[in-house]
């Protein structure tokens, strides 16, 4: 007999790949929650709901054996959605499994090699300290797995993956000299999917975190040429601490709100350059290193090289003319 696994924030990039894999499976069926998304393919049935409404949600998993949060949003959302389904799914005689997607955000200003044992700081900022909470929240639930990716990137990826291809096709981004000596802590998509498969399969993983990231992660400026290189954005500029500063402290603030008064418009079609903000700038710099070995011996994850990664990417992008 099939699992039916309830996938919330099925809409989004991370989910919509979750129930694929799911759907790929002998043994699973997935449930895709939704809010306002359209229903990703695959799905075997679709709920929409609030995934911060403990109502909503404990009808949601009435007979269902597992459940995956990859909620997003703001701070508020996340720490909602997650006592929510800690509350739910704590006392449901069915859930055997709670899959937890929070971040590696949560060292917070962490440098050196960090694994699961490093203390949870979430002091850069409200985004990190709601995962920090949503984190404590989760773990309150006997049967939670709680997975902390890096910078998730790969066909789909807005965050780490389309915006930064623009960024380099525009030349805004490239050799940034000392300010992207940072450690990027990369993880492709299918590597992520793949851990939260074993993290629903395995019988003794609960209560366990686990870090998910390249064993060989390259700093933020090796990053960059090699993506440029793979989109054909060659060859790459050397920016300067000036320019950078320009673009997070003088340009980042009104090209933000131009996106968001085109969103608030539903102005869909319009589009403004993606802005960098300051604490992108920040993570370009720090070098934190996600010790992954706990994930690849417990989990089973067998990691995609980065090389092969940003060259699938590119491939999407260009098949979908964003770059």
């Amino acid at each position: 007999m099939k699992q039916r696994i309830l996938v919330l924030g099925a809409g989004g990039f991370i989910g919509r790949r979750v129930v694929a894999a799911l759907a790929a499976t002998p043994w699973a069926t997935p449930v895709a929650a939704v809010h306002r998304s359209p229903p990703p393919p695959g799905a075997a049935e679709t709920v929409r709901l609030d995934a911060a409404d403990a109502t909503a949600l404990e009808q949601a998993v009435d007979f269902v054996d597992a459940v995956v949060n990859c909620v997003a949003g703001s701070p508020a959302t996340i720490v909602a959605a997650a006592r929510a389904l800690s509350a739910v799914a704590g006392t449901s005689p069915h859930v055997r499994r709670v899959v937890h997607l929070s971040t590696m955000a949560v060292y917070g200003s962490a440098v050196g090699t960090v694994d699961e044992s490093a203390a949870l700081r979430g002091d850069v900022g409200a985004y990190a300290a709601a995962k920090v909470e949503a984190e404590r929240i989760a773990a309150t639930c006997g049967v939670t797995v709680t997975l902390r990716p890096g910078c998730v990137y790969g066909p789909g990826s807005v965050q780490w993956s389309e915006r930064i291809a623009r960024w380099l096709i525009a030349r805004r981004v490239g050799d940034l000299g000392a300010a992207g000596d940072g450690t990027c802590n990369l993880v492709y998509v299918d590597d992520l999917v793949a851990a939260i498969i074993a993290a629903l399969r395995l019988p003794r993983v609960a209560g366990e975190a686990f870090n998910l990231g390249s064993p060989e992660p390259p700093t933020w400026n090796e990053y960059f040429l090699s993506f440029a290189r793979a989109l054909g954005a060659v060859p790459v500029r050397r920016i300067s601490r000036r320019q950078l500063t320009l673009e997070t402290k003088l340009w980042a603030p009104p090209l933000k709100a131009a996106e968001l008064a085109l969103r608030f418009a539903r102005l869909h079609r319009l589009q403004v350059p993606p802005p960098i903000p300051p604490s992108l700038l920040r993570s370009w710099g720090q070098e934190i290193r996600l010790d992954v070995r706990k994930a690849s011996a417990v989990l089973g994850v067998a990691w995609t090289p980065v090389e092969v990664g940003l060259h699938e990417t590119a491939g999407q992008l260009r098949a979908t003319a964003v770059a």
